[in-house]
């Protein structure tokens, strides 16, 4: 991450006295990023997959990137996508909190700028009795 006193970014001395600390102002997000996979405490999931569908959100301080108009300083949606798909269709576990929660740490292990995450994972065909909208966990982790 560029120093506030860089160069590049060419900040007034207000502004740039203005970065230290964490911001969580910034959040940056991927939505509705959709999954096959074997999650599930039943065989029969485990056996025949299912629709997962995850959200994403991420907090950083967005303005060294902002100001120098570079994508190298800030966190990559690619890359994020990456790692959630990397996760999401790793080995199956039985619990979707256990899915969201090995996706939080993962961005957070991976990306040092990340100070907060959140983390929503949807499981439409949930084996449920009865007519539902919508199954699901969210997780908020911060560093």
């Amino acid at each position: 991450m560029i120093e506030p006193s860089s160069p590049a970014l060419d900040l007034p001395a207000a502004d740039a006295q203005a970065l230290p600390g964490p911001s969580r102002s910034d959040r940056v997000f991927l939505r509705a990023l959709p999954f096959f996979a074997r999650h599930g405490v039943y065989e029969a999931e485990q056996e025949l997959g299912q629709r997962f569908i995850v959200d994403a959100d991420w907090w950083l301080d967005t303005r060294p990137a902002a100001w120098a108009d570079d994508a190298g300083l800030t966190v990559s949606y690619q890359e994020v996508y990456g790692h959630i798909r990397a996760v999401v269709e790793d080995e199956p576990v039985h619990l979707i909190e256990t899915l969201a929660e090995r996706i939080a740490t993962r961005l957070l292990d991976h990306f040092p700028a990340i100070e907060q995450v959140r983390v929503v994972v949807h499981k439409p065909g949930a084996p449920i009795t009865g007519v539902f909208g919508d199954v699901g966990v969210e997780i908020i982790r911060t560093r």
